[in-house]
């Protein structure tokens, strides 16, 4: 089904080309004249231009099930050549992706959100799992510092490279290697400078106790390794998050401690850990928090926080199970889970809504509910590590 809704879309581009500023990959066609002794030809048999104008106006959430299909649209799928043609016709997009960790697999597994396209009403949305073969064009942790736009991938086996490429340009170029190899590093930007941190849980004591976390100058272009933490502060696991308050990094884990670390002093301490079943988010230029039983915004007028309206079914659903929230094509994302079956714990269900904001003249702000259902079901014993929102 998939594959022939990429044949239509052929058909209209085909019409609609326009000659990119890259080079062909394939020959010219025959001419017409040999055309017409031949039988039809089948959608992989077009130039390699065609195919990359079809896929650069295909939403990126079919990429993981696409690159499946055959070698060719693998090898275009991860080509730098699709990047630019989604830069040519400006059809790039948001991906929202979460990282999990089940108890049968060491490596964790990335899902990307799919929404199926044209449907206003009744609207579905699933998690794709991101296949191994596809990492190299999967998600990454994007910091923006001035003109230049960095990237770290989320990808096994660990790596030392960063990435790096100009805002009004599409190709990526190598920046300077990382002291030690990293896999599903966190990253944060502060005063022009990129904080890396974890990802280097490979066995070797010395290694995870002097390079735990390091600091990339970006004027310099040097990366120096950070303060040595505390060996209860160097989490084995991937670290959830690295949020930036009042000039501290406090590092979010998936263990039983937390962590902040001044950068002036140069010291790291223990940090209080979130309120569970809370979750805040900014979209836009207004904060919001999820909790059990509401959803509020915070006015920054009165300096207090107040309950967005219109959104009763929605805290009822989720009250329990709350995930966490985040940003998604200026929207926000709820995400939750639940036993998949009443009074059986072999699974559970992972729940997902997007809601949208609308700031009424009465100075309230109410909710709207775009869709909501079930995206993905797991093993009641995984593990919700972080996630990530990319734009490609």
């Amino acid at each position: 089904m998939l594959y022939s809704w990429v044949q239509a879309v052929a058909s209209a581009a085909t019409s609609l080309i326009v000659e990119p500023p890259w080079k062909k990959r394939k020959h010219n066609p025959p001419p017409q004249s040999f055309l017409s002794l031949t039988p039809p030809q089948s959608f992989l048999s077009l130039p390699d231009v065609i195919i990359l104008n079809c896929l650069a106006r295909v939403s990126m959430s079919y990429y993981p099930k696409l690159s499946l299909v055959s070698k060719t649209f693998h090898s275009l799928i991860l080509s730098i050549e699709l990047n630019h043609a989604r830069f040519h016709h400006q059809t790039q997009e948001e991906i929202f992706s979460i990282c999990l960790q089940f108890p049968d697999r060491p490596i964790p597994t990335w899902y990307t959100l799919w929404i199926k396209p044209g449907e206003e009403e009744n609207k579905r949305s699933v998690f794709v799992q991101v296949p191994s073969s596809y990492d190299s064009n999967g998600p990454s942790y994007i910091c923006t510092v001035g003109s230049d736009v960095y990237a770290l991938r989320q990808s096994y086996p660990p790596s030392p490279s960063m990435l790096v490429r100009n805002k009004e340009r599409v190709e990526w170029h190598d920046a300077p290697n990382m002291t030690v190899p990293r896999a599903y590093p966190a990253a944060c930007k502060l005063d022009e400078k990129i904080y890396v941190m974890g990802g280097c849980n490979d066995g070797n004591k010395s290694v995870r106790k002097s390079c735990w976390g390091e600091v990339f100058d970006t004027n310099t272009q040097t990366w120096e390794p950070l303060p040595n933490p505390k060996a209860e502060l160097r989490f084995s696991s991937v670290i959830k998050e690295i949020e930036i308050s009042e000039g501290n990094l406090y590092v979010g884990s998936n263990e039983d401690k937390d962590s902040v670390y001044d950068p002036i002093k140069r010291k790291w301490n223990v940090a209080e850990k979130k309120v569970e079943g809370e979750s805040r988010c900014k979209v836009g230029d207004i904060h919001y928090s999820c909790r059990r039983k509401s959803c509020m915004w915070y006015d920054t007028e009165s300096d207090e926080w107040r309950p967005v309206k219109g959104l009763s079914s929605l805290n009822k659903s989720c009250r329990r199970g709350l995930i966490e929230t985040g940003e998604y094509c200026g929207k926000l994302l709820i995400i939750w889970d639940k036993f998949a079956l009443p009074r059986r714990n072999l699974q559970k269900s992972i729940c997902c809504a997007l809601v949208s904001f609308e700031n009424r003249q009465d100075g309230k702000v109410w909710g709207k509910v775009e869709w909501s259902n079930v995206v993905l079901t797991v093993p009641s014993s995984y593990r919700y590590l972080r996630s990530l929102a990319n734009r490609f």
